[in-house]
């Protein structure tokens, strides 16, 4: 592989967002809000419920029958008569109670999906930030392997004026193939990164090949206390939790009204036609009726279903709290990690990638001069090349830190 061939692969890798299709953070949000099949059907419990709540409101048709009585009018002329009578079912309080259990059941859904994008969109972002890191540690091998490129070439011609010996310039070429396999793995890292990606949008297939931005310290500061106040505020997991304590109120009060009987109004209308029999003439006449109808609550009393319903209000209430005791873990957690991952990028920024930089660039102008080894220059390439790694990964670690405290906050 000649020189050019080899500087046009490296362009080519450097550059691959610009020559491909790319993918930018907030692109990618709105395409998981819009494609992702997981998040569209979170999202269709809130119309279900909706349609729920409406049904709730609804209250039962009347019913309307009609009868038709001939008293023996063909043999005995006693007459023809027909009726009509319309009914309806009234239920005392139930309505109410199964509008308001409904209401608490959409404001337990909406809390529930909330909570769903919260983790969701976490997860999302540190896939994001994945990518990044692959597109990172992919620039740090590009760079090496040009480095390394460049001194094997040299090595070639020192070896051809004599400068050093035929092992030293094998040794240069083979760490120069070395650097190309690892390069060619940090590419695939990549690739496989964004696949993760356009499955996240909804479309393995997308064929994203770029993505933009870079991994960059984060450099917000919390105070931890304020952060708790503010967790017990957001969360939603938590707002779910107190929302499922109401319903289970609202519940017990709808299984105590849906054991009072229903009342049943009852009009009705009846039209005689005239009696012919000599016996017992009558002329024709409308009748009219009135009927209530009151079941007797004798058989149907169950204390069973209040003491479930109470029971249900007290497990959600258990539950809420034990919410409340995990966020506050998971805040304090979240936090001591934030803190440690600051301080490990810090030390790394004021000391680590400066001196690794400082001695790299003594060696090679050192090992051109021929006053060290080429091993002496090959250690800290590497040296240098895992702490640009290292560093690149503990920036990554720190933002991942910064998303889940946010995570645990709530934000």
């Amino acid at each position: 592989m000649n020189n050019r061939i080899l500087i046009g692969i490296v362009f080519m890798l450097l550059m691959v967002e610009a020559s491909a299709q790319s993918l930018d953070y907030n692109t990618y949000i709105d395409l998981i809000k819009k494609q992702n099949a997981e998040y569209v059907s979170e999202e269709l419990n809130m119309a279900i419920g909706e349609a729920e709540l409406k049904a709730a409101r609804t209250v039962e048709d009347p019913s309307l029958s009609f009868e038709y009585g001939n008293n023996s009018d063909w043999s005995i002329a006693m007459g023809q008569s027909v009726s009509a009578e319309l009914s309806k079912s009234i239920s005392i309080s139930k309505l109410s109670a199964r509008v308001k259990v409904a209401k608490q059941q959409l404001s337990v859904s909406q809390a529930s999906f909330d909570d769903y994008w919260r983790n969701l969109k976490a997860d999302a972002t540190i896939d994001f930030y994945n990518a990044l890191l692959a597109k990172e540690l992919l620039q740090v091998e590009s760079q090496a392997y040009q480095n390394i490129a460049s001194l094997a070439l040299s090595d070639s011609l020192r070896f051809v004026k004599g400068e050093i010996t035929e092992l030293d310039m094998l040794q240069s070429h083979l760490e120069k193939y070395r650097a190309q396999q690892e390069l060619n793995g940090r590419q695939t890292d990549l690739l496989n990164a964004l696949v993760l990606l356009d499955e996240r949008c909804g479309n393995p297939s997308r064929g994203t090949r770029g993505i933009e931005g870079h991994l960059e310290m984060p450099s917000q500061d919390f105070d931890l206390q304020q952060l708790l106040d503010q967790a017990f505020k957001n969360r939603s997991d938590l707002r779910a939790a107190e929302e499922s304590v109401t319903l289970a109120k609202q519940e017990e009060k709808l299984a105590i009204r849906e054991r009072i009987p229903d009342v049943e109004l009852v009009l009705g209308a009846n039209y005689n036609t005239r009696v012919r029999n000599e016996e017992a003439p009558a002329p024709p006449f409308m009748g009219y009726s009135v009927g209530l109808t009151i079941p007797l609550p004798v058989l149907s009393v169950n204390s069973g279903v209040r003491k479930a319903s109470m029971l249900r209000q007290q497990q959600a209430q258990l539950q809420s709290q034990s919410i409340r005791n995990s966020i506050q873990s998971e805040v304090i957690r979240a936090y001591n990690v934030y803190q440690a991952s600051l301080q490990k990028v810090r030390m790394y920024n004021e000391v680590l990638m400066v001196s690794a930089q400082q001695v790299l660039d003594g060696k090679l102008y050192a090992y051109q001069r021929g006053e060290t080894s080429l091993l002496e220059v090959l250690t800290a390439q590497h040296t240098f090349n895992e702490i640009q790694k290292d560093y690149a990964t503990c920036v990554y670690d720190c933002m991942v830190a910064l998303v889940e405290l946010e995570r645990s906050v709530g934000w």
